[in-house]
């Protein structure tokens, strides 16, 4: 199946040559190019579950004693995409479609769908990025491990789960001369090595649900209520700081940002008889890198980050049911700079000026308002 993926980037304010001049050459400005690029990327989200069972039980036949595995992991058997993108400016936009031919044989593995959506922006010195991803159709790759009855080639499809996610990201840096828009966005050129310290805030909320409990019997702890889950929304409001570096010779540049935090988790779960809220601290990880050749006229890039999501029931002393979701995006991405003419670059920072100019007044008035009432 083709699934569209709209990811649209809106780059707030207007870049100009003086604003480069401040940082000593640090970083070059492209408003006046139109950009034309096509990458193919791989975002993949695999689910972990764990009941916490005793180490050995006895299977239906109560002939055969096996060990049983230590998680049960569910992984989509189509995430790659491939799509074309134009910016021009600090306006872009990018669109992808799922490539119709999955990983693995889909008559063993089934089919798995993708859906993504993102939008981000730079306001004043803030980093601001919204996203939101859907993904359909699992596959267990381990049944057999756990059920010794099983003895058929295919998998355990399990196209009943569906997992939604949204992700919210305010991130700000203290150096100038680290340019995040020219190491993960391509909007600038990173011209010298630079690093920073920076400030994250980061909400995420992670909705898995099923027709069926997530864990199939066999693989459940019988002692413990929380085998039969089928729903689970996990709520985290995080705080990271880290540190963030590009390292740039000849237009080669790598580029990484790693930090941790700490946060707050709001879970919400429904069982075979019942639903409950529970609330936990977690610690948050925060990593991302990139590299590639990015010039004037062309770049070609690499790009991966990682997301890690997890949840604890009921909490991290007494461990019953523990679910944690990896995602991983990996992707290649190749561009050309064409010139954009007086009339389109006039349009360009016409539209820029005009977005700024109505940020700042918005900020101004509610600010003033603020005032009036202290």
């Amino acid at each position: 199946m083709l699934i569209t993926l709209f990811s649209t980037s809106f780059i707030y304010g207007q870049s100009t040559t003086n604003d480069s001049t401040h940082i000593h050459g640090f970083v070059r400005d492209i408003n006046d190019k139109i950009t034309g690029s096509v990458f193919l990327s791989n975002s993949k989200l695999t689910l972990l579950f764990n009941n916490f069972p005793p180490k050995n039980w006895w299977d239906n036949d109560a002939l055969i004693r096996r060990d049983r595995p230590k998680d049960v992991i569910y992984v989509p058997n189509n995430s790659y995409l491939v799509g074309l993108g134009v910016s021009f400016g600090n306006l872009g936009i990018r669109a992808s479609i799922q490539t119709p031919i999955s990983e693995y044989d889909e008559d063993l593995y089934g089919k798995s769908s993708v859906f993504r959506l993102r939008v981000d922006g730079f306001v004043k010195k803030w980093y601001l990025d919204a996203e939101y991803y859907r993904y359909t159709g699992f596959t267990d790759t381990n049944v057999a491990i756990y059920d010794s009855t099983w003895n058929r080639p295919q998998k355990l499809i399990r196209d009943d789960i569906i997992t939604r996610s949204i992700n919210l990201h305010a991130v700000r840096f203290s150096n100038k001369k680290f340019s995040y828009k020219a190491i993960f966005k391509q909007k600038e050129i990173q011209m010298k090595s630079a690093f920073t310290t920076y400030f994250k805030a980061r909400y995420r909320s992670e909705n898995y649900n099923a027709a069926a409990p997530f864990l199939p019997p066999l693989a459940r702890n019988p002692e413990s209520k929380f085998g039969t889950m089928s729903r689970l929304v996990m709520n985290d409001l995080t705080v990271l700081g880290g540190g963030a570096g590009a390292l740039v010779w000849r237009g080669f540049y790598f580029g990484a940002m790693v930090g941790v935090g700490m946060g707050v988790q709001h879970q919400n779960y429904t069982l075979a008889d019942q639903t409950g809220t529970r609330y936990a601290f977690l610690p948050a990880l925060d990593t991302k890198a990139s590299a590639g050749y990015n010039t004037q006229r062309m770049f070609i890039t690499l790009s991966l980050n990682t997301e890690i999501t997890y949840s604890v029931l009921p909490s991290i002393v007494d461990q019953e049911f523990l679910a944690i979701s990896y995602f991983t995006n990996f992707e290649i991405n190749c561009g050309y700079r064409f010139d954009m003419g007086p009339r389109l670059n006039q349009t360009v920072n016409w539209a820029n000026h005009f977005i700024k100019t109505t940020f700042e007044m918005v900020i101004g008035k509610h600010n003033k308002k603020n005032k009036e009432q202290d």
